[in-house]
């Protein structure tokens, strides 16, 4: 069976390793770090809208770190590495996606070097997330595809290795290049692998940047400005003047921007989405992922939904008014975040940021 390596042990990272176990056309593995001794002993405790509740539930194999994972491949390696984390480019090195998949890919290429071709899924927000990878590892070095995953689910770790998954799990999985061939491929057999009719739904994506951009409609605009405010969707809505100004104001001119900017790369986003991303939360207290980031104290994916667009459109002389002015402020929260976190420094003294 193909081995497949599952990085990222969050909501999603386990519902993902839970689907392809329950297919059982796979060989598991998942890297648990912050929870690996209790899941080691225990396993994880999941209450699934898709698959119900389960007590003590492991993979084939767990790690606590993707070293580990990659050193104890053995002589097969991993066909499928399925990463999950926050994309964070502007975090510590250590959590950039190119350090984070290094090991499995430089154990791969040790092992069977031209003779097997690792599959990378990205699991994640954002828009060119897939360009660090290819600067990073030269395709004349290393013999891999890039595949992009994109994934709605409620699914979230409520507790340590508690899992509690409250809608079903839709996924769409494609090539990031729909002119490589062995990536659409790999893309269709990962389809087959993880689609437990039933259970949850998943299907082939021909059209990767196109579902990324259309994403990015909601993410863009409204991810970002519940997470400058603090406030979940509804909130944002009903507490704007006349219970209007959010989303004549905010929502609805950033969501235009985004479907601007995809049009100036070729790409037709439907108006008709600025409403139903409108709509699909105006009814239900729901804070998207990088305000509750925020609340917990954690660094946003800030880049790969917000930065990476408004560069395209700068590039392509595309105006951003509305982006631009919540990426300018969630740019402070993101240093406050890092400041709290250690990794700037300000200097009260001096009054000025501390350059290491």
């Amino acid at each position: 069976m193909p081995r497949v390596l599952v990085i990222g042990a969050g909501g999603v990272g386990v519902i993902t390793a839970l689907s392809l176990w329950f297919k059982r056309e796979s060989d598991v593995s998942l890297v648990v770090r912050s929870d690996y001794d209790k899941v080691s002993r225990h396993g994880y405790t999941i209450e699934s809208c898709d698959y119900g509740q389960l007590e003590g539930w492991r993979p084939h194999n767990i790690y606590r770190t993707v070293e580990d994972a990659a050193a104890e491949a053995n002589e097969r390696g991993y066909d499928y590495v399925v990463v999950t984390t926050k994309n964070i480019i502007d975090g510590p090195a250590d959590s950039r996606l190119p350090n984070i998949i290094r090991p499995v890919l430089e154990k791969n290429k040790k092992l069977h070097g031209s003779q097997l071709t690792t599959h990378i899924l990205l699991v994640q927000n954002g828009i060119d997330i897939e360009k660090d990878i290819l600067q990073e590892f030269p395709k004349d070095e290393y013999q891999y595809t890039v595949l992009s995953g994109i994934q709605l689910i409620g699914s979230t770790k409520i507790g340590t290795a508690h899992i509690s998954q409250v809608s079903q799990d839709y996924l769409t999985c494609g090539a990031f290049d729909p002119q490589d061939t062995a990536a659409v491929q790999a893309a269709n057999e990962f389809v087959k692998m993880y689609s437990n009719e039933g259970h949850n739904f998943v299907e082939f994506d021909p059209r990767v940047r196109y579902s990324r951009w259309k994403k990015l409609v909601y993410n863009a605009a409204i991810n970002t400005s519940t997470a400058l405010v603090g406030l979940d969707v509804p909130r944002c809505l009903e507490f704007g003047v006349d219970k209007k100004s959010t989303e004549v104001e905010v929502f609805r001119p950033a969501m235009e921007e985004i479907i601007a900017i995809a049009a100036s790369e070729g790409i037709t986003i439907e108006e008709k989405f600025i409403t139903t991303f409108t709509e699909i939360t105006r009814n239900k207290v729901f804070k998207p992922s990088m305000c509750v980031d925020r609340d917990k104290g954690q660094l946003m994916e800030l880049e790969v939904i917000l930065g990476n667009p408004i560069r395209i459109a700068r590039k392509n002389g595309v105006p951003t008014p509305t982006l631009s002015v919540l990426y300018y402020l969630l740019v402070l929260v993101q240093a406050r975040l890092k400041e709290q976190k250690g990794l700037l420094k300000f200097d009260e003294q001096t009054a000025r940021l501390v350059n290491e």
